[in-house]
């Protein structure tokens, strides 16, 4: 009766694990989009980076290195890569960024949404690449931060974008 008792468990353990896997693109879009909105109207977090002309908050095991100008740089974590651009130029407000990816028509936007606490403004959004393969974007004011994602851990990267792109202070 007790081993018929652990498969019992076993099998519904695995049932629990299977269906959690099971989350569609669209449910880690929803979810990425409403983690990066939660950091974007909370405090940003301490820097803890300096590079060419600006200062930053990396999460652990994120690195940055120096693009091909003061205004690009590369963010690595693992095995993912990450673009950041910083326009010193755009106010905290601009919406320059999410007008062009809304306005590119190349785009197959999943899911996006703005955001706008004391002045600033921001957005997060979702492109589907093809079948495989998503575009994550996060920008506030004239900073963005995009990279190239498979359907994994979406929710996970655009917390950690946002949280980058939320705490990078521009220096002279």
């Amino acid at each position: 009766m007790n081993r018929k008792w652990i498969h019992v468990l076993l099998v519904a353990a695995c049932i629990l694990v299977l269906s959690a896997c099971g989350n569609t693109v669209e449910e880690n879009a929803t979810a990425g989009i409403e983690n990066a909105e939660l950091v974007f109207t909370s405090e940003p977090n301490e820097t803890n980076k300096a590079i060419g002309h600006i200062e930053l908050y990396l999460p652990t095991g994120f690195n940055i290195e120096k693009g091909i100008d003061e205004s690009n740089y590369t963010v690595i974590n693992g095995k993912s890569s990450y673009i950041l651009f910083v326009n010193p130029n755009e106010t905290e407000d601009s919406q320059l960024h999410y007008e062009l990816i809304k306005n590119d028509a190349k785009n197959n936007i999943i899911e996006d949404k703005t955001f706008e606490k004391d002045g600033v403004f921001g957005f997060s959004a979702v492109n589907k690449q093809d079948e495989e393969t998503f575009e994550l974007v996060v920008s506030v004011g004239g900073v963005k931060i995009s990279t190239i994602s498979d359907k994994k851990k979406i929710d996970e990267k655009l917390q950690n974008m946002m949280e980058i792109a939320k705490s990078v202070k521009v220096v002279h």
